[in-house]
Parts: C-alpha cells; structure tokens; sequence
C-alpha cells in the first residue's frame, strides 16, 4: 500500500466513528422528519418496500453464505470458492446490500444517497488493506486470485462450488446477528409511516 493511500486510509479508520456519527446525525432527522411525496401503494412506494425487503433478505443469505465457505479458515487458507470465487470481499458486498435494503424500506431517497456517498468513502479503503493484509499472508497465491476475481462487483461466470469449511455453529450464530440489525428497519419504516400518518411526527418536508 503506497504511503498516500495508507494516510488515507489511516485518517478514515481513526475517524470512522465520527463518520458513522455524521451519517447518523443526518441520516436520522431525515427519516424521522421528512415524508415521500409519492402515493402511498404506487409504483414507487412498492418498489422501495418489497425491493428493500428482498436487499435485505439476499444481504443477509449472502453473509451466511460467505461464513460456511469461509468458517474459521480466513488466515490460514486463501478461499477461493463459493461467493469468494465470484468476488474478492462478498462479505463487504452483502453487506452493501442489506444496508441498502435497510435504507430502501424507509423510503427516503435522500438517505439512500447519503449512504451511497458513505460506503463509497470509507469502504474502499478497508478493502485496500485488506487485502494488502492477504498479500502479505499469502503472497504469490493471492496475487494470481486478484489478476483473476473482481474485488467487488460479483461475476456470476467465473463462479466454482468446490468446498465447505465445516460450519461452526457460533461463527455462524454471530453473523446471523449481526446481520439481523437490517431486518429491524422493516418493522420501523411500518412505524414511522405510522406516526408520522398520525401527526405524532411532524413532516418538515415532502421529498418530490
């Protein structure tokens, strides 16, 4: 990793609550106080409430996915099967996903941008040391894996099944957890539109 690029990336991990705060800080007063100005049951609104629920639910089977090819082997095998075979960081990508199903269900284009603009400045980062951390475990090997896997974006053509690591139960149990924080926005998306429908929430402002 060049010394501009670890800077970076050095400045965005010490800083990485404080951009989480940030988003939080915005993110929340947009979805609590602004209102789609889209029928409710159009096009848009349906859309937005079962597109963001299947994100979700493929963010979270994806998570799983990844953890019974990965298991307990991250440092001492260099996994190249299953999701891993498809992209370098699958894990990162499902992620994505559930987080965008999680801002979809709400309804709230300007916090679907906000958590695009995001993603994309701390994420990348991350990856890149990563996988400078992968390089320096596995050298030679990894570096033909990353002439060959794209590090983000998932090619479906290049997928291989080969081999399972044995599923542990806790790891498993762990991502399934951890995962499950996007599942509780469908519930407070019904919530919000709830209180907001009955005045309990003032609307400050319609997105068009």
């Amino acid at each position: 990793m060049g010394t501009g690029l670890e800077s970076t990336f050095n400045f965005f991990e010490r800083k990485r609550r404080i951009i989480t705060g940030v988003f939080l800080l915005v993110g929340i007063p947009l979805v609590l106080f602004t209102r789609p100005g889209w029928p409710e049951g159009g096009i848009i609104d349906q859309a937005l409430g079962y597109g963001g629920t299947l994100l979700i639910l493929a963010g979270l089977a994806g998570r799983a996915w990844c953890t019974m090819y990965i298991g307990g082997r991250k440092n001492s095998q260099l996994v190249q099967d299953g999701p891993y075979s498809m992209c370098r960081n699958p894990l990162y990508f499902f992620s994505f996903l559930g987080g965008l199903g999680a801002c979809a269900v709400l309804e709230n284009l300007p916090v679907i941008f906000l958590y695009f603009v995001v993603f994309s400045l701390y994420y990348p980062f991350v990856i890149k040391s990563e996988e400078k951390r992968l390089e320096m475990l596995f050298g030679a090997e990894f570096s033909k894996y990353k002439e060959k896997v794209p590090a983000f974006i998932p090619n479906p053509f290049v997928f291989k099944a080969g081999g399972k690591a044995p599923i542990e139960a806790r790891r498993m149990a762990k991502t399934l957890l951890d995962g499950s924080i996007f599942l509780f926005f469908i519930p407070l998306a019904y919530v919000i539109d709830w209180l907001q429908a009955s005045g309990l929430l003032h609307v400050y402002w319609k997105i068009p």
